[in-house]
């Protein structure tokens, strides 16, 4: 029994690893620069990269869109301009890098707990666009490492 959850832990742990290897170097500094618990900075990221997604996807969506996009469905899906290749490759990564999110109730509550964080912290607005509060460095710093994630 042990050899089994040791094999199966062996198979997913890269998985895992190379999902947050985009994101730690930042999320690490955001954690000790800003004093937060746990894996908030890592969350924060994550949703920042689902915006960051639609933002490039399908610019004109709301936020909440995120789930129709990663699942392929709905009609902001359907409806979707015809996308050049490395947009088909950002959605490729985007579904892999941010699974979870394709159930909906997970990604609502993340949004919800994300506009909940000081507007300092927060690259996006989730009404569309960046958010000013953050700073110039700062969304240029969290640009480059959402673009890295996708490419």
């Amino acid at each position: 029994m042990n050899t089994a959850l040791h094999s199966l832990s062996s198979i997913y742990q890269p998985v895992l690893a190379s999902t947050l290897r985009w994101q730690e170097p930042l999320a690490t500094r955001l954690r000790y620069r800003h004093d937060l618990p746990g894996q908030l900075a890592n969350r924060l990221l994550n949703v920042e990269l689902g915006l960051f997604v639609l933002a490039e996807l399908l610019p004109l969506a709301p936020a909440e869109a995120l789930p129709d996009l990663l699942n392929g469905q709905g009609a902001v899906y359907r409806e979707r301009p015809i996308w050049t290749p490395r947009q088909h490759r950002y959605l490729k990564q985007a579904r892999a890098l941010l699974a979870p999110y394709q159930d909906r109730t997970l990604w609502f509550q993340a949004l919800r707990r994300y506009e909940g964080l000081p507007a300092y912290l927060r690259a996006f607005r989730l009404d569309g666009g960046w958010n000013a509060e953050a700073g110039a460095q700062t969304l240029r710093e969290r640009l480059a490492i959402l673009r890295g994630a996708l490419d």
